[in-house]
């Protein structure tokens, strides 16, 4: 099983305070919660791109301990990021931004995981040419190529047509289970739900409760439903 403890505060005095203790599998985690909750702020903390103190482990690895001078950089985390809103470097076409700062890695891959998310087609292209979702399924491909040991993804089918967006939630599964790694999904549609093995909830910054028994935890001190096995 995984683990994670995060007791950190991020984004100065004016931001928000994350509280977080869970176990899981290598499996898929969606998050719930509102808007403001904290679910983004918790993926950037985690990869290491929000400034924070306190402390954050995964597994056996201390990630931030600001007591102790710890801060692992982004790249020693090995996660894979999808972000909500579109990163891409517009002067490097499609194929260079998915291989960027990743290891070379075969040729198979690039291929398998560009075909996954429906890329193929789009590796000579430029980012100024993308629609929305053609860009957000190139950073998907983009967090698997680089084969990382967590994917963290960022409401990352928002932009997608319905079929589209059907089709490439059985992709999130297939590569996933093909990198082995778990799987971090914040979303509020609620049709992700149907490929989440964990649910977790949100609830101004603090993750309230998570289970792995296989059975609804029922009701915490906070006097909500705040995981179910899915």
């Amino acid at each position: 099983m995984n683990e994670l403890r995060m007791h950190a505060h991020c984004g100065g005095e004016n931001g928000l305070r994350l509280e977080a203790t869970a176990r899981f599998g290598n499996g898929i985690v969606l998050i719930t919660g509102d808007n403001g909750a904290g679910k983004t702020t918790l993926l950037r903390a985690l990869a290491g791109l929000h400034p924070g103190r306190g402390l954050i482990r995964v597994g056996t690895e201390i990630w931030l301990d600001t007591d102790r001078g710890i801060t692992m950089p982004p790249k020693r985390r090995r996660v894979g990021f999808v972000w909500a809103e579109t990163v891409l470097l517009p002067w490097l076409d499609v194929a260079a931004n998915i291989r960027l700062g990743a290891e070379r890695e075969p040729t198979v891959w690039l291929g398998e995981v560009c075909m996954a998310f429906e890329v193929d087609e789009l590796l000579t292209r430029y980012p100024a040419s993308l629609s929305r979702g053609e860009a957000q399924r190139v950073m998907l491909a983009r967090a698997f190529y680089r084969r990382p040991d967590l994917l963290l993804l960022d409401e990352p089918l928002s932009a997608q047509a319905p079929a589209v967006r059907a089709r490439l939630r059985a992709a999130l599964v297939v590569m996933r289970e093909r990198l082995g790694a778990p799987l971090i999904l914040v979303s509020h549609d609620p049709n992700d739900a149907s490929i989440a093995d964990w649910r977790w909830r949100m609830r101004n910054g603090r993750l309230i409760h998570e289970s792995t028994d296989g059975a609804a935890l029922g009701k915490t001190t906070c006097g909500e439903t705040a995981w179910q096995r899915a």
